[in-house]
């Protein structure tokens, strides 16, 4: 085995990094909050919905017709995608993943780039418990090899992952500020169909807090109006790759604080990518990540009928 040293200057920028990202972070959702000074807060028994997040794909546990381009760019590498979602019943959905990806080499003079291969999920929502604002669904998946080479995996894969999100607008009014927090994640796996077995592990957990939810739940008319359909959340995501002969890949760490703007319709999501081990930055320490969404029922009704009911 090759032991990996890592220069005692690059370590301490990357810590650099990662601490200023999460300080600015910190700062921000901060300064918000302590410009909001609610005389009470209430619990409303039919409180306002709430908009999840989701990650820089697109995907979380909701089932829902939702249309999302996003993309990001790095020192050495740049990447955009397309995700699209369209329910077939209230509690399934099908959807597809696109991506087109440019990769700097290192001594070459010209860039590689090409399209990612098709993938194709079906989600079925498992558990809902609307009075303490919980989704738990599941959702096979299938990669297929259709993309460029250069790219792509040249074999299918198929896998499956859970997704779970958890609003806390059942919080006791002692810690009221708190009802505006939520967390979603997923974990799940994917492993080459043909060839030499090679599976992948993945989990991505976030931790959000609606000012939106807050201004329309917990303090009415608190937040203004600038920022009241902002989301400030925070993105911890590992992969890893597990071969056939057990040996396995260094494990992928990234954490991404981000805020996203969203109402029923739409969504703009920003944020920075850092690397926090060297097997996640190997194009780069920090990636800038971007997503444009729409809830596109919502601008065309008729998008949104199901084939089941």
């Amino acid at each position: 085995m090759v032991e990996i040293t890592h220069h005692p200057s690059i370590t301490s920028c990357k810590i650099y990094l990662c601490v200023s990202f999460i300080r600015v972070f910190v700062v921000m959702l901060s300064a918000i909050l302590t410009s909001i000074t609610p005389p009470a807060f209430a619990a409303s028994s039919t409180p306002a919905p709430r908009d999840f997040v989701g990650n820089f794909i697109g995907n979380d546990a909701t089932v829902e017709n939702y249309l999302s381009v996003s993309g990001g760019v790095d020192r050495a590498h740049n990447f955009e995608s397309l995700y699209l979602e369209k329910t077939i019943s209230s509690h399934d959905s099908f959807s597809l993943f696109v991506g087109y990806q440019r990769l700097e080499q290192q001594g070459e003079t010209a860039a590689i780039g090409g399209f990612s291969n098709l993938g194709l999920a079906y989600k079925h929502l498992l558990l809902e418990l609307p009075a303490n604002e919980f989704l738990l669904t599941i959702s096979p998946s299938l990669e297929l090899p259709v993309g460029d080479r250069g790219i792509s995996e040249t074999h299918a894969r198929a896998g499956s992952e859970f997704l779970f999100q958890k609003g806390f607008g059942d919080l006791p009014d002692g810690i009221a500020l708190l009802r505006p927090a939520g967390i979603e994640g997923d974990a799940g796996f994917e492993s080459k169909v043909t060839g030499a077995r090679d599976d992948l592990l993945n989990a991505d957990l976030e931790l959000e807090y609606s000012l939106g939810y807050l201004d329309a739940n917990v303090a009415a008319d608190s937040v203004p109006m600038l920022v009241r359909n902002l989301t400030p959340h925070l993105d911890f995501d590992y992969a890893q790759y597990l071969s056939a002969h057990n040996n396995s890949s260094a494990p992928d760490f990234e954490l991404t604080p981000g805020i996203a703007w969203m109402n029923d319709t739409f969504e703009v999501n920003l944020g920075a990518q850092i690397a926090l081990n060297h097997s996640s930055s190997r194009t780069g320490a920090v990636a800038f990540v971007w997503l444009l969404g729409v809830s596109y029922d919502q601008l065309v009704p008729a998008f949104g009928r199901n084939l089941f009911r």
